[in-house]
């Protein structure tokens, strides 16, 4: 039922679009005779589209674009129709049978080039679709769109420095200055060099990155992940607490794990202690943290200590299930099983899900990890952190 109200509703789309087109145009008699010829060949395509003959109907549609050029926008149509039912190999098909069209003018060529690149990008030919979107390029250097398909393209290949610089080139045609999309490009291909053993280029290029913004949480992350890795773990504290000491990043508490590395590492560990309760100091409903500082005092053997903290934080935050059910398990290793029976009580009778933790701003996407880049929409810099 779907299948035969697609091909119907191209049929129709298809005849209104040609009709208007032989309508306007002004031809010759030896014109109009050829253009009978084509109208016939276009006719026969509508006819195997409306009995489900798709196959037949390109070829017809095929003889009339290599006739009458009138009809090759509307031909791209019924091309394009077909990607979006998922009919990538008729999409293909036609759209390269246009482009074997030796006298195509230029601007059909680019059109028909950006279909073939979306057809191959929607069947998943990376390579191929990258390709053509070059093919665009080489024609048309400004052509706005292709640049962004193939930074698209780049980024999920992980061509960094490919997308680097396709970013430099859409923020020259757009007038648009994104630095925190080049500061994110930056850090991946830090992260790459880190990757490969290269330190000395992975911290050029963070370096690079945190220049280009300086608000780039991820950057000084793995920049900071490097000098522990290399034992400088002086540079490495400094690096981490200059994501904490900004209000900026949002993200910052993603830093904990490897600052308390770094103080062990340099055998002071208690100093962690003054960071966590200078950030509660300013942030006060901040229960990520209240929850990690209780968690330093479990480990310092100080559990009352923990549970305290815990029940400061609840003065402040009551409706945090993060401090609540780390509350009820500090309370079952204090053997307080009949007070930690209430909070799991409390906590049952809420509706929690667990596996949105962090959100995009732009388009709602949720996710139980931190996500530098939106999976769905693509954008940078987009995540917050909910309340828990």
């Amino acid at each position: 039922m779907h299948t035969v109200s697609f091909y119907l509703t191209a049929a129709i789309s298809l005849a209104i679009g040609a009709w208007l087109g032989w309508a306007v145009a002004k031809k010759s008699p030896l014109e109009e005779k050829t253009g009978q010829n084509d109208r016939d060949a276009y006719i026969r395509g509508l006819k195997y589209i409306i009995s489900n003959q798709p196959d037949k109907a390109i070829a017809e549609f095929t003889k009339a674009v290599q006739v009458d050029s009138n009809t090759i926008e509307i031909y791209q149509d019924l091309g394009n129709l077909f990607r979006q039912r998922g009919e990538i190999g008729r999409a293909t098909q036609i759209h390269q049978s246009i482009l074997l069209r030796p006298s195509l003018d230029k601007e059909l060529r680019i059109s028909a080039l950006m279909n073939l690149g979306l057809d191959y990008q929607k069947g998943g030919f990376v390579d191929r679709a990258i390709k053509v979107y070059q093919e665009v390029l080489q024609h048309d250097e400004d052509n706005l769109e292709a640049c962004r398909l193939l930074e698209e393209l780049y980024e999920e290949t992980r061509d960094w420095e490919n997308a680097y610089h396709m970013e430099k080139q859409i923020q020259k045609l757009s007038g648009a200055g994104n630095y925190s999309r080049l500061a994110h490009i930056m850090t991946e291909m830090g992260k790459a060099a880190y990757q490969k053993n290269d330190h000395t280029q992975a911290i050029k290029k963070l370096k690079e990155a945190i220049s280009l913004d300086k608000n780039c949480t991820e950057a000084y992350l793995v920049l900071g992940d490097i000098y522990l890795a290399e034992d400088k773990t002086a540079k490495a504290i400094a690096i981490f607490n200059k994501i904490i000491s900004s209000d900026q990043h949002q993200l910052s508490f993603a830093v904990y794990k490897l600052l308390e590395k770094a103080y062990l590492q340099r055998g002071r560990f208690e100093s962690i202690e003054a960071v966590y309760r200078e950030i509660l100091n300013r942030r006060p409903q901040d229960t990520r943290t209240r929850a990690i500082l209780a968690d330093y005092y479990y480990k310092k053997g100080l559990l009352s200590r923990a549970i305290e903290e815990l029940r400061e934080g609840l003065k402040v935050c009551p409706e945090s299930l993060t401090l609540r059910s780390t509350l009820a398990e500090m309370l079952i290793k204090d053997n307080r099983q009949d007070e930690a029976l209430q909070e799991y009580q409390y906590l049952m009778e809420q509706v929690i899900d667990k596996n949105e933790l962090f959100s995009c701003q732009k388009c709602g996407y949720q996710s139980s990890e931190i996500q530098w880049k939106c999976p769905q929409c693509k954008e940078w810099d987009s995540y917050v952190a909910h309340q828990i």
